[in-house]
């Protein structure tokens, strides 16, 4: 009887993950470093989190060479988390669908 249940229940699961990634939105951002003559570079490698009090934190993502960072969550308010320190550097956003860009965030 319990596996008369079972595939139910799994079809069920992944309906409810795909509809979620359905819904979900991308956060997109750059970590640059500033020199003292006010040129600007990209950081690779910086892991980067946002995190929602009913959600939870989201998977790391890290910023790539050109110091770009995408992250997939659904819309709503998270707090932007920058992994430079511990704890981290932190920056309250509004995630929209499609796309929520984030303006370039200095990192020392």
């Amino acid at each position: 009887m319990v596996r008369h249940f079972r595939k139910p229940a799994i079809i069920g699961l992944l309906l409810l993950a795909i509809t979620s990634l359905a819904s979900a939105a991308t956060v997109r951002g750059q970590l640059v470093r500033v020199s003292p003559n006010g040129a600007r570079a990209p950081v690779p490698g910086i892991a980067v989190t946002v995190y929602n009090q009913q959600l939870g934190r989201s998977a790391v993502a890290r910023t790539d060479q050109s110091g770009m960072y995408y992250l997939q969550v659904p819309q709503g308010s998270y707090t932007l988390e920058i992994w430079t320190s511990n704890p981290p550097r932190t920056y309250s956003i509004q995630v929209r669908e499609p796309y929520t860009n984030i303006p370039q965030i200095p990192v020392p």
